[in-house]
């Protein structure tokens, strides 16, 4: 339901996310002004603000943390699939002459296709990346299936499909990893709480006849930066934070020709 946070652009949804918040601050600011102009002197609210103020740290703090573990789990995989890639020419080069050439070229093919896995951000480019993945695997495990065919007993032939297939392993665990996210209704509370918070904050302020307009404003873009932060760190697609992908194109360029 609330998945639209990680299709939205992030153009669009940092701004958003920036008014709803600094809008809670002015709402909270007027409804302050008014109870201390009626009561001429509103009841200490500090408890609550930093209540409030506590519940957004914690849920900010957590969030946060989850989505860098996201970010570095995703990061790690493309570092054990390049590897894995590299274990993978590099057995293909103990097999007999014949077979290196094809299998070599199947690869080079697949690590292209791994290199721009779902980027730029497109449901449908994504789909197609896998789908030639699993094509390209396809036939790199015929030309596994031909090699221990004709040397059964072969100690290379067994580690080259040994780490073909752990290539295969790490594929579905980045393809996961890629799909899953941090959900959108825990990222839509964080903005909640956001918004009641720096209300509060808002209210206390009027309440307390502070003129604080200038430090309202920037306590409201901060935590919209936060907010926005830990959304973009969970789309790795998109965004100003990508997954870096370095480590596969170092193995591209030394799978021999």
């Amino acid at each position: 339901m609330f998945d639209w946070l990680y299709e939205a652009d992030l153009t669009i949804l940092y701004p958003l996310t920036f008014v709803l918040i600094a809008g809670a601050a002015e709402f909270g600011a007027r409804i302050g002004r008014r109870s201390h102009r009626v009561a001429h002197g509103a009841a200490d609210t500090a408890t609550l603000t930093g209540a409030a103020l506590g519940l957004l740290a914690l849920l900010l703090g957590f969030s946060f943390s989850l989505a860098v573990s996201r970010y570095e789990a995703r990061r790690d995989l493309v570092l054990e699939e390049a590897n894995a890639i590299g274990s993978t020419a590099n057995f293909a080069l103990m097999l007999p002459e014949a077979k290196q050439k094809p299998i070599l070229g199947l690869l080079r093919e697949y690590t292209a296709v791994r290199i721009g896995l779902g980027v730029p951000y497109d449901p449908a480019k994504l789909k197609r990346d896998v789908a030639r993945s699993v094509e390209l695997q396809n036939r790199l495990w015929q030309q596994a299936v031909a090699v221990t065919a004709s040397a059964p007993q072969s100690l290379p032939a067994y580690r080259f499909v040994a780490s073909l297939n752990e290539m295969n392993n790490i594929h579905e665990r980045r393809l996961s990893a890629l799909r899953y996210h941090i959900p959108g209704a825990v990222m839509f509370l964080l903005i909640a709480v956001a918004m009641v918070a720096i209300g509060f904050t808002g209210y206390h302020a009027g309440a307390q006849a502070s003129h604080a307009r200038v430090a309202t404003f920037i306590m409201s873009l901060t935590v919209a930066v936060v907010v926005m932060l830990v959304i973009d760190l969970d789309r790795p697609a998109r965004g100003v934070i990508r997954e870096p992908v370095q480590a596969l194109i170092d193995a591209q360029r030394g799978i021999p020709p």
